[in-house]
């Protein structure tokens, strides 16, 4: 048991860091604030960073530096979140690996190891082919998947990454094995398309508006969204569900903090993306990118996280990998 002078002692000085904590989140953010893309530059958690950075600063009213650190299928950046010092002043935005079994089991990085702040975009997934491809519908690249297996290689991010798992959905609902189309990982979707335009790959999973400007320039063609609507922007395109294969997916953007970061300075931080996702030149800038907006405050986003962790374990077993 504690004696009185070391349990004084003991008080005063917790007392004294609950004190200053309490000063600090009173005049947070004091200094600038780096928010982190754990993945490379040119894909949607990128250029969702990018368009906010401006956006933050005049909010926050401190320079906001938008820093890329990739690598290990995006364990160096989300590592380099979750090991920040919890004050505030190293940020980013995390993704769906933080909820998928083998990632986490490869990385040890896991979900609960971030303060959620915001949700801020939902990512549909497509199958996107290059502009001469074989294949003008996804019913033909699907027959000849299966007349092939194992002849064409598909990317979008690492393996056991969010897109390689849209991969393995997608397969599982034709009833095909995960080597009837064989995943090349690659840093992110910027990379999986440069290799699909360099001939590496055949087939990109991808978020929507990661390859619309491909597909707007005529280098690449959408075969087909993980959507359960059509996307407004190209309507013409049909949904896997239209054309008898059920299933649907989409990846997630969210800012985060270091586990153990005040809630006070979560709170600052909630605050301002829920003001930055709202302005004008933000949504028209990922209007103009094909991103979709959803947004969630940090109390929100914590049970978003949570469900999509389950639903991700279901997954797994439906799936019956092994890692």
């Amino acid at each position: 048991m504690l004696n009185r002078r070391t349990f004084n002692k003991w008080l005063g000085i917790n007392l004294g860091a609950l004190i200053l904590g309490s000063t600090q989140a009173q005049r947070y953010p004091s200094r600038p604030i780096t928010l982190i893309v754990p993945w490379s530059p040119g894909g949607s958690t990128d250029l969702t960073a990018r368009a906010l950075a401006p956006t933050l600063e005049r909010i926050l009213k401190v320079p906001v530096q938008v820093v890329n650190r990739t690598g290990g299928g995006g364990a160096v950046g989300h590592g380099a979140i979750a090991q920040a010092r919890p004050d505030g002043y190293t940020i980013g935005i995390i993704t769906l690996e933080v909820v998928l079994p083998p990632w986490v089991a490869q990385t040890k990085i896991s979900a609960d190891m971030f303060s959620p702040i915001s949700l801020l975009v939902l990512n549909p997934v497509s199958v996107v082919v290059r502009k001469d491809a074989p294949w003008k519908t996804l019913q033909e690249l699907v027959e000849d998947i299966k007349r092939n297996p194992g002849r064409y290689k598909a990317s979008g991010t690492a393996k056991w990454g969010s897109y390689d798992f849209a991969r393995l959905g997608f397969l599982r609902a034709l009833g095909l094995k995960d080597e009837a189309l064989p995943w090349v990982p690659t840093q992110g979707a910027a990379a999986a398309l440069q290799e699909l335009l360099a001939g590496g790959v055949q087939v990109a999973f991808v978020a929507i508006g990661e390859a619309a400007s491909l597909v707007r320039s005529g280098e690449a063609r959408y075969l087909a969204f993980m959507t359960d609507h059509r996307f407004p922007a190209f309507p013409e395109i049909p949904t896997l569900k239209e054309l008898g294969i059920n299933w649907t997916f989409a990846s997630f953007l969210m800012a985060a903090a270091p586990k153990f970061t005040l809630p006070s300075v979560i709170d600052v931080l909630d605050k301002a993306f829920a003001q930055a996702v709202q302005e004008p030149d933000f949504v028209r800038f990922m209007q103009n990118a094909n991103l979709v907006i959803q947004h969630l405050d940090r109390k929100r986003s914590l049970l978003f996280l949570q469900e999509r962790a389950e639903t991700m374990n279901r997954l797994v077993q439906e799936l019956g990998l092994k890692f």
